[in-house]
């Protein structure tokens, strides 16, 4: 993998900065862009959708996580829009899209959450009308082309949910509610509500078939992408912790030492679960019969990386007390960002319904972690 680690430092330093200006991280995508981390999923580069990668996709949604939490939940969203065009573009739908990623560095996001009046598209053959609203619409205008998805006017479809990408400069600023963004953290990821009402688009705007975006496993089993980004957050409370520290000479009080062991312990724990994780997607997921199994695991990870973070940010709190949680100190960010972040929809149904699978076929996880065992086993000794 080429070495990211000058960009992450920057990426890192420009938080402050946009943080206390209230702004948006225009720079800090700038130098995304210019990095080539944009187009490192494209055909025939570092981590090609194609070939088996999802292990240091993670690891690298995890570095850019570590480095800025806000940059990281926008670029798991251009990461997780490639990937959908990889799955259900046409040829030239994948050219056309790819070319505008790889050559000419174009940002994509992913934005589902529907507005108070949620998203729907009227379907010609040469035309796509959209209505409605959506909301969390993260990089908002610093996205290029957004993927959005609503219900569809189309008679025969199985399902009624279509996956249209909007080229934003299609979008005028009015659209763009700047006020509706006024969260406890995250701010710099500015996840806008945009009205895209009474936009028109060519037809080839239109990805895919209705129902492909909730399409077993892959819609399911992206979760594993922004826990990656969320356990690099908590590696960075970690780090700062540490330094925080460090600066009062206090690394040496025997009760520190215990709570920096525990907030090691969980964080590895975390790393061990996203990196099997995607172990378990690269080697399950071309297989029918095997995507409950990935399902299920995939929300078990997200679940313990939740986990994870919500010990280290007690523990970090704990370690440095109300001093180090003061504004505008950069652990007070961290803990606000990381805490907002984790907020992600039915975290008490998705534990359930990997309970279910687990208890249908009673052996299913002992049984997947030895595949998982092996599997590593013959990557390391091959």
């Amino acid at each position: 993998m080429t070495d990211y680690s000058t960009l992450y430092q920057q990426l890192d330093q420009l938080a402050v900065r946009t943080e206390a200006s209230g702004g948006m991280p225009a720079e800090e995508i700038r130098l995304l862009k210019q990095s080539g981390l944009l187009s490192i999923v494209l055909p025939g580069n570092e981590l090609d959708f194609n070939d088996d990668h999802m292990p240091e996709l993670l690891s690298l949604l995890k570095d850019v996580g570590r480095s800025n939490g806000a940059v990281g939940r926008i670029y798991e969203g251009h990461i997780n829009t490639l990937f959908l065009i990889h799955l259900y573009a046409t040829d030239q739908q994948r050219d056309w899209w790819y070319n505008q990623s790889g050559q000419h560095q174009k940002l994509f996001g992913v934005w589902n959450t529907d507005g108070a009046t949620g998203i729907s598209f009227a379907v010609d053959h040469s035309t796509v009308s959209i209505n409605g609203s959506k909301g969390f619409c993260s990089g908002s205008s610093l996205v290029d082309y957004a993927l959005i998805g609503g219900k569809t006017d189309q008679p025969l479809a199985a399902s009624d949910w279509q996956m249209v990408v909007v080229p934003m400069d299609q979008v005028e600023e009015y659209r763009i509610d700047r006020n509706s963004w006024k969260p406890m953290g995250m701010k710099a990821s500015v996840s806008h509500t945009i009205d895209f009402s009474g936009i028109i688009l060519d037809g080839d705007a239109v990805l895919g078939a209705p129902g492909d975006y909730l399409r077993a496993p892959f819609f399911l089993s992206g979760a594993i992408r922004f826990a990656a980004v969320q356990l690099g957050m908590a590696e960075a409370v970690y780090n700062k912790t540490m330094s925080f520290l460090r600066s009062l000479n206090r690394l040496d009080d025997p009760f520190q030492k215990m709570r920096i062991g525990k907030m090691a312990m969980a964080i590895h724990t975390g790393q061990l679960w996203i990196q099997n994780a995607g172990h378990e997607f690269d080697r399950l997921k071309g297989m029918d019969e095997q995507h409950e199994r990935l399902i299920a695991y995939a929300h078990l990870s997200r679940l313990t990386v939740e986990s994870t973070c919500l010990e280290v940010l007690e523990l970090s709190a704990r370690c440095v007390g109300a001093k180090g949680l003061m504004a505008p100190g950069d652990l007070e960010r961290w803990h606000r960002d990381l805490s907002y972040y984790l907020r992600q929809p039915a975290p008490d149904a998705t534990l359930q319904n990997a309970a279910g699978y687990l208890i249908r076929t009673e052996d299913g996880m002992e049984n997947c972690l030895m595949q998982q065992e092996e599997t590593i086993s013959n990557k390391i000794y091959s």
